[in-house]
């Protein structure tokens, strides 16, 4: 593989969480769901205007009249602010959102940014087709954001063979509006935590209350969560893998505290709290709105989503850290996983596979 060498390198990484996505996606789902039955004539209009609804991955399909199981989307963390350099911003989240044939359940499948695959197109990056992390697809097809969606997307499904019904695309800046707005969210860290945004600030053991600054770095953090050290649960003891596991925990603590405060009940905060997360969307819902999505989902529950990791583990190979699923069993079970998703039996593959779970807190 040919390198382009340049900027790209020096290019400051924000690290999106996958939380934020499901904030900003699962929220107004859940908000609206809980809301529309005594108010819906307030939220409904506030709710489609508050979004940014874009075809972003150039699927020609006209949507019907029912919202359809199973459906599959391609959830994207990334900064959207227009200052940015967009053939260099970097999709520092990825997740497959599956949703049951019944619109009852849902599971979020995420896929470690590191992952080691083969990209057919790789921009102005490397020689075409390269082998590099599965987040270089998305700056690969910048400028333009739905290029860059749209080679993730081709990516995700080169290596899964699942193909996305929609899209969504979250702003790093989302996650620091929506603390701001609640003031604070109660977060427990599993061991004393020292973190490299800022640099060198340690955080105790234990749970207490976090402004927007201390959540953002708690959240980010990944340096953290190495094997060497003791304290580390064992399942968390890799980057991506603890940082998931944190952000699991930080949507929870999230919701929990949008609740407490009466943003899922008084019709006066839920319209806040849309905008604050709706200015931080870009959706891809095949020509649906999103209130048609709110009532097409309004069974599921938040609290019953599944968090499922690849299997996968992390391996140095030449002198650049990545995450790779290894032949033999580790094969199997990835390959099973994305049959499952294909054919809506993630159910069978989870009650299978524990190991490969984000449980609870």
């Amino acid at each position: 593989m040919t390198k382009r060498r340049g900027t790209r390198r020096a290019t400051k990484r924000r690290s999106p969480v996958w939380a934020k996505i499901f904030v900003g996606f699962g929220s107004i789902l859940m908000v609206v769901s809980a809301a529309t039955v005594g108010y819906a004539n307030i939220m409904l209009n506030q709710v489609n205007n508050s979004v940014t609804n874009e075809n972003l991955l150039g699927n020609d399909a006209e949507p019907g009249d029912d919202i359809v199981g199973p459906l599959n989307f391609l959830m994207i963390g990334a900064d959207l602010r227009p200052t940015d350099n967009r053939e260099h911003a970097l999709a520092d989240t990825i997740m497959i959102l599956h949703i049951n044939e019944s619109l009852t359940a849902a599971n979020i499948i995420s896929i470690p940014r590191d992952l080691r695959v083969t990209i057919q197109d790789c921009g102005t990056l490397y020689t075409s087709p390269c082998e590099t992390k599965i987040n270089d697809a998305y700056p690969a097809g910048g400028p333009s954001v739905k290029g860059s969606v749209q080679n993730l997307a081709k990516t995700v499904t080169d290596v899964t063979g699942v193909e996305f019904d929609g899209a969504a695309i979250v702003n790093f800046e989302g996650f620091i509006d929506v603390v701001k707005t609640l003031g604070s969210v109660e977060l427990c860290v599993p061991f004393e935590m020292t973190v490299a945004h800022p640099k060198g600030k340690v955080f105790p053991k234990g749970c207490a209350d976090y402004g927007y600054k201390d959540a953002l770095s708690l959240v980010r953090e990944r340096y953290a969560y190495v094997p060497e050290n003791p304290e580390v649960p064992a399942d968390w003891g890799y980057y991506d893998y603890g940082r998931q596991h944190m952000q699991q925990h930080f949507i929870k603590q999230l919701l929990k505290e949008a609740n407490d405060q009466g943003y899922i009940s008084d019709p006066t905060k839920v319209g806040s709290l849309i905008q604050e997360i709706g200015d931080q969307l870009v959706l891809d819902l095949g020509g649906h709105t999103p209130v048609d999505f709110a009532f097409a989902l309004r069974g599921i529950q938040p609290s019953k989503l599944v968090n499922i990791r690849v299997p996968s583990e992390p391996a140095e190979i030449d002198d650049v850290s990545y995450v790779v699923i290894q032949p033999g069993e580790q094969q199997a079970k990835s390959q099973a996983l994305f049959k499952a998703i294909r054919s809506d039996q993630l159910d069978t593959w989870v009650a299978a596979n524990p190991d490969w779970i984000n449980g609870e807190d």
